[in-house]
């Protein structure tokens, strides 16, 4: 089963020509007042089009989601334009080009979106402040936020859009972070009702088949815990299967006990495995996300059904070369250096 990797395949309606996907990554490179999309960019996705698709750094969809600086937006015309000439980069190479639609919450950057909202007034345990509890009147302009930058997506000629339901952010909040007591909480019927009914509003832009969402169900990042995820998250798969969605993103997760003194128990205490144990919960195309070293034990473990993604720093996708070292230190940085100079495979 290891050549499935380089094999053609569909995820979802969207043909890509093998099963290596290239995963969001903040690299807060936008360098300008706008969160206009800038010429390093364009150059950066173009390099990287040889994967068989690549989803797009997370993108705020209004100011008030802005999680740090230095991210490319997609709320208005000039932002859309600006990553229709990614999109166009990518496309002239035969890639495939996936946006993530992203609002954080709780954990937005104040110093750029003012006051915070989230589904509950819970502080993330870091040096945030108490967001203000969201009234159905903001559910609702949050969900028309996400179908306003989708449409903008639809114009730059993205190939589909994901939905960013993990890693601590406003639909994780709904689904984590929650002690509503109304109909978006409490239960977990009520707490996936956010989601599902952004899921239901975006489908009317995209078709659902060119839709995916990103979960992940033990990580810790942005102060999150569920204490019975297995039984959380399989209720959000089969809703979420019932709606014959493109694709699912998988995250795994290896956070340690007390990971930045949340006080939470590790990862691995609650799932050992999260690809054995959803994989039998969802039917549908499911992408695995962990670490290029596992593929090949991913390759076994997982279906047919199965593709892979993880993180690209290189150029090229000739797994027969050994990858080239990457430099932590230029991840979250300005300009060119460790974000377009790596070889090419």
């Amino acid at each position: 089963m290891i050549q499935n990797l380089l094999t053609p395949y569909k995820l979802g309606a969207i043909p890509i020509r093998n099963r290596i996907g290239m995963a969001a990554m903040s690299r807060q490179r936008c360098d300008n007042p706008q969160y206009i999309p800038n010429d390093l960019m364009v150059e950066y996705y173009s390099q990287r089009s040889s994967a068989g698709f690549i989803i797009t750094e997370g993108i705020p969809i209004s100011i008030q989601s802005i999680a740090f600086p230095g991210s490319a937006c997609l709320f208005n015309i000039e932002q859309a334009d600006g990553w229709k000439r990614i999109t166009q980069g990518v496309h002239q190479n035969g890639g495939k080009i996936i946006a993530q639609l992203w609002h954080s919450g709780r954990a937005t950057c104040t110093q750029l979106a003012g006051s915070l909202i989230a589904p509950s007034p819970i502080r993330v345990n870091q040096p945030y402040e108490v967001p203000k509890e969201m009234s159905k009147g903001d559910i609702q302009n949050v969900i028309q936020e996400f179908v306003n930058s989708e449409k903008l997506a639809k114009y730059a000629e993205f190939d589909g859009i994901q939905l960013h339901a993990g890693t601590g952010y406003i639909i994780d909040q709904f689904l984590r972070a929650n002690k509503r007591n109304d109909e978006y909480g409490g239960s977990i019927q009520n707490r996936c009702k956010f989601c599902l009914e952004l899921l239901d509003a975006v489908s009317q832009i995209y078709p659902i088949q060119q839709i995916g969402i990103k979960i992940s169900p033990i990580g810790r990042s942005n102060d999150m815990f569920d204490d019975n995820p297995i039984e959380l998250f399989s209720h959000l798969l089969k809703e979420v299967e019932s709606r014959n969605i493109g694709f699912v993103e998988l995250k795994d997760d290896n956070d340690p006990e007390n990971f930045l003194n949340f006080g939470y128990p590790s990862s691995k205490s609650q799932i050992e495995d999260v690809f054995k144990t959803f994989r039998p919960k969802y039917k549908g195309c499911l992408i695995g996300n962990y670490s290029i070293l596992i593929i090949i034990q991913l390759t076994l473990q997982l279906s047919e059904s199965s593709i892979y993604l993880i993180p690209i720093q290189q150029r090229g996708s000739n797994m027969a070369r050994e990858l080239a070292k990457w430099d932590n230190s230029t991840f979250l940085t300005e300009g060119p250096k460790g974000y377009i100079d790596y070889p090419k495979l």
